[in-house]
């Protein structure tokens, strides 16, 4: 009988704390990065962005992979240094007519190409 006296209590009051704690759950969400964060985090970074995105340059791994050129996308359309003056087409070091074309590889790489200079960019991940 003291036993389930015992068991009824704790049982009981775990009831009764689980009831009164207040769930209060943390929502984060995340989002691409924009301009102004890429650049805050490396001021000296060589980015443009497209559909949104904010691609970035010299990126190690990026540079040692073994990409083919697929389609023609665009070109570079706006040059800007300031980041809140960034939109579709803005780069902050490539030259204004710079060619962009994806690879047939992977979706987050693209090459541009300007004045028989080629570089790749990797769209920056949510932070």
């Amino acid at each position: 009988m003291k036993k389930k006296s015992c068991l009824f209590v704790v049982l009981f009051s775990l009831f009764l704390v689980g009831c009164n704690e207040k769930v209060t759950g943390t929502t984060s969400e995340s989002k691409k990065p924009d301009a102004a964060e890429v650049l805050r985090l490396d001021n000296q970074a060589d980015i443009f962005q497209w559909e949104g995105n904010i691609l970035k340059t010299d990126i190690e791994w990026v540079d040692k992979l073994e990409l083919n050129e697929d389609k023609y996308i665009g070109e570079i359309k706006f040059n800007s240094s300031k980041a809140k003056e960034f939109k579709n087409g803005t780069a902050n070091l490539l030259p204004i007519g710079a060619k962009i074309y994806s690879v047939k590889e992977r979706d987050d790489i693209f090459i541009v190409k300007y004045d028989n200079v080629v570089k790749r960019y990797l769209v920056s991940s949510e932070g």
